[in-house]
């Protein structure tokens, strides 16, 4: 943690609103792009992030810092998503929209749109494969690759041991080879 982000942390816990504010901006495309994966759709991802800060906020005075800010921040995003799958019986919709990365709007203007187009049905079909995991395979495999946290820091976010992770992102992951090389006709078994 920053000494900014450490400052930050240490107002914000004495009651600065201002500096959770700060925090949140900090955090909030990351915290999105992590909801957005676990959910698989813009309506759901926006309550996820909102519902995660509103719990961050209620519990800052109680971080103890024992992890880093962003640690603590996924832990409460991965209780947010499971308390929504609990109320929605387990079933969270999966929504194909404007799941083109920043990447491809970038290159937008130098593409042809059906090579966007391309990246988009690309894109979709991850976040399907994506949705489609375990909820434990799928938050594993959110943390390590999508938001760059460590084997250890998605360990500790999750409340479980190292061994544990890397077997829930194996086991991610070779289901979303089979689920993705199996859309486009190609034998996984041959790879």
């Amino acid at each position: 943690m920053g000494q900014s982000e450490q400052r930050l942390v240490w107002l914000a816990r004495s009651g600065d609103r201002e500096a959770f504010s700060e925090l949140v901006s900090l955090f909030e495309s990351r915290v999105y792009r992590a909801a957005y994966a676990l959910t698989g759709n813009e309506e759901d991802a926006r309550d996820l992030s909102q519902e995660t800060f509103v719990r961050a906020y209620k519990a800052i005075a109680r971080f103890r810092g024992e992890s880093s800010f962003f640690t603590w921040l996924y832990r409460i995003l991965l209780n947010s998503f499971r308390s929504s799958l609990r109320k929605k019986g387990g079933v969270l919709e999966v929504v194909s929209g404007e799941l083109a990365s920043e990447s491809s709007d970038t290159s937008a203007g130098s593409s042809s749109s059906a090579e966007v187009a391309s990246g988009r049905e690309t894109a979709d079909r991850v976040y399907r494969a994506i949705s489609s995991l375990p909820h434990e395979q799928k938050m594993a495999l959110v943390l390590h690759c999508l938001e760059d946290m460590t084997y250890a820091e998605v360990a500790r976010a999750m409340g479980c041991s190292l061994g544990t992770v890397k077997s829930r992102i194996h086991a991610a992951r070779l289901s979303l080879r089979r689920q993705l090389l199996g859309e486009s006709g190609v034998d996984p078994a041959a790879r």
